[in-house]
């Protein structure tokens, strides 16, 4: 058995009062893993889109020193997506920071379409002859990291199966009343694959200039059982998500319904 946070927030503002307050607590509460959702560090990519490299890099940086030393001070492994600056040019990855340093990984798959178009916009080398994501151990657990963008993707699962993965841990920032849509895809996700998933969806809004429509980010964040089941799940306000994690739940889905043997067969 191993206890996780979630922390379901908006775009943070740059002091770290507000994170060491939900940190302090998580502390408390005996987790020691820690998840964010998508651009809670960083501003959301629209406004990205329109700010100086400078302040970018400023606001990344200050981020990361930020998490450094929370970590350090909570004994915390904490996972987040943190945009980071190189150059002139600007990366999009996923961050793990201990109290011994962090690790980053860039994101593989980014989204292509016009109003929402991140693999134009960052310069993440993706690996297309050999996909690779960020796997680690916890407590006993192996997890293993997907954008919200890669969960729609077999070629993602059919690489994270190969590592033995215990549980995902998908951040996201989902928009436009795609709830439903969101549910039955992770459902289906976790049932087929066997594993865990935890999913932490950003909430607050943002706003195109010189027009009416909002994008309302709401939440829903969840953790998902290897058996294909909403465990629990978060509103559409801020909040703090407890949750165990269990191999005995683990095995007894594995065992159930054998999904990853019998696919040793098609290998």
């Amino acid at each position: 058995m191993t206890k996780i946070a979630l922390l379901q927030l908006p775009t943070l503002a740059l002091s770290e009062a507000r994170l060491d307050y939900y940190l302090k607590h998580c502390k408390d509460s005996g987790a020691k893993l820690v998840v964010l959702g998508e651009y809670i560090l960083n501003s959301f990519f629209k406004e990205l889109e329109n700010m100086p490299l400078s302040m970018i890099k400023k606001q990344s940086n200050e981020r990361k020193n930020s998490l450094l030393n929370l970590s350090k001070k909570y004994d915390l492994t904490i996972v987040a997506p943190l945009i980071l600056v190189k150059g002139k040019d600007i990366f999009k990855t996923i961050a793990k920071f201990t109290p011994l340093g962090a690790r980053f990984h860039e994101q593989q798959i980014l989204m292509p379409y016009s109003h929402w178009n991140e693999a134009k916009f960052y310069k993440n080398k993706l690996k297309k002859e050999k996909l690779e994501f960020l796997t680690f151990r916890h407590d006993g657990f192996k997890f293993g990291i997907l954008f919200g963008y890669e969960t729609h993707f077999d070629t993602c699962f059919t690489t994270l199966s190969k590592k033995n993965i215990d549980a995902i841990i998908v951040p996201t920032a989902s928009t436009f009343q795609s709830h439903q849509r969101w549910t039955e895809l992770l459902k289906m996700r976790a049932f087929t694959n066997s594993v865990y998933i935890i999913r932490a969806n950003r909430i607050g809004s943002y706003k195109i200039k010189n027009e009416t429509q909002e994008w309302e980010f709401y939440g829903d964040s969840m953790l998902i059982s290897p058996l294909g089941e909403v465990s629990q799940k978060l509103s559409n306000q801020e909040e703090m998500m407890i949750a165990n994690l269990s191999k005995k739940e683990l095995a007894q889905a594995r065992n159930l319904w054998g999904f990853k043997n019998i696919s040793k067969n098609f290998a």
